[in-house]
């Protein structure tokens, strides 16, 4: 049996998956690999293109009906999250705001904590820092390894959504990225995907040299150490299994959508 994988090409997720591509490990099905990026995957996986595909915490929510949360494979931030940048530090109310997608983490998490913009325009996310060096919007909301070089170009931190979610969730991690597997599927075939996956990404943190040269030839930077360094900030410990503090998070996350009216209250299918 063939699984079709859709992933990004951010170097977390290619991280994960590298042993399983790469056939560092048994498998209990051939995978075939899809790489685009995190809005372009929540705007496909409406249609349920893919076997399993990323997906964002805010994405999950349009698509319940046809995928399962997988437990492997999620990216939270355990002291990080999406920044908010500008040229300078301003007031961000009745902002013109870039996102990386109506459908992301970042936005719904900029929606819950930070002051009402008064235009959210999407961006793809690696192109949101031109655009406010461009003044085509006074702020951006930066995700993935951006993060790491935005100030080489003089712009600043203006909002730190990790802190406001602090503010909230105490110690919780705050979710991001997520994997997601086709509700019809087998439960037995789910589990066995589970456990290839965990493997990969077991396989991962102890070859962490080899699985990051092999994320690098997705990345956007040439800088090893830049690229690891990133990667290790959302893979983490929770990466194989989040286990209840990350179902905890996810519950916390949905509801503070929910209460300030952003969502219809959910909650998502866990396997």
């Amino acid at each position: 049996m063939k699984m079709i994988i859709a992933h990004t090409p951010d170097p977390d997720d290619a991280f994960m998956f590298y042993a399983m591509f790469e056939h560092k490990i048994e498998t209990s099905f051939e995978y075939e690999q899809v790489v685009k990026d995190i809005e372009t995957l929540n705007k496909e996986s409406i249609d349920g293109k893919y076997d399993v595909t990323a997906i964002s915490a805010n994405g999950y929510m349009h698509v319940s009906d046809i995928y399962d949360l997988t437990t492997s494979g999620a990216s939270f931030g355990l002291s990080y999250g999406p920044l908010v940048i500008a040229k300078k530090n301003i007031d961000l109310k009745g902002k013109v705001i870039a996102t990386p997608g109506r459908y992301t983490s970042a936005e719904l998490l900029y929606r819950m904590f930070a002051p009402e913009a008064g235009e959210y325009k999407e961006i793809r996310f690696d192109r949101i820092v031109n655009a406010i060096m461009n003044d085509e919007v006074d702020a951006g909301i930066l995700i993935h390894d951006e993060q790491l070089t935005f100030q080489e170009k003089g712009l600043v931190p203006v909002l730190k959504l990790y802190d406001e979610w602090k503010k909230y969730a105490g110690d919780l991690p705050i979710p991001l990225g997520f994997n997601a597997i086709r509700k019809n599927m087998p439960l037995e075939n789910k589990l066995k995907y589970k456990k290839d996956f965990e493997n990969s990404i077991k396989y991962a943190q102890e070859h962490q040299d080899d699985a990051v040269k092999y994320a690098m030839k997705y990345s956007r930077y040439d800088d090893f150490e830049l690229e690891k360094r990133f990667i290790l900030m959302y893979v983490n410990s929770l990466s194989v299994d989040f286990g209840d503090k990350g179902r905890e998070a996810l519950t916390l996350y949905y509801k503070r959508a929910a209460d300030r009216n952003i969502v219809k209250p959910f909650t998502p299918t866990i396997v």
